[in-house]
């Protein structure tokens, strides 16, 4: 009933060049560390002054914020001694 029409794959890259993968660590570490200190205190702030219905969300926030940090710096060192 329907002819399907397969489209050609089309690479954007040179096919001899190598693919760089996406990652988060990149993402993370491209901003500028008094950009990070200046949110965290902008948070820390708002969670203890500010408006009440919003801190127990903030401070959820921070919290979730303080263990993911922990478990990468935790995990990273392990990643480096692999590839080494």
């Amino acid at each position: 009933m329907f002819k399907k029409n397969k489209a050609k794959v089309t690479e954007l890259t040179a096919p001899d060049a190598p693919k760089k993968g996406c990652c988060l660590s990149k993402m993370c570490c491209s901003a500028k560390p008094q950009t990070k200190e200046a949110i965290m205190g902008g948070l820390t702030f708002l969670s203890m002054f500010g408006p009440r219905k919003l801190r127990p969300h903030l401070q959820h926030l921070l919290a979730v914020i303080a263990i993911v940090t922990f478990v990468v710096k935790a995990i990273k060192p392990k990643r480096e001694e692999k590839t080494n």
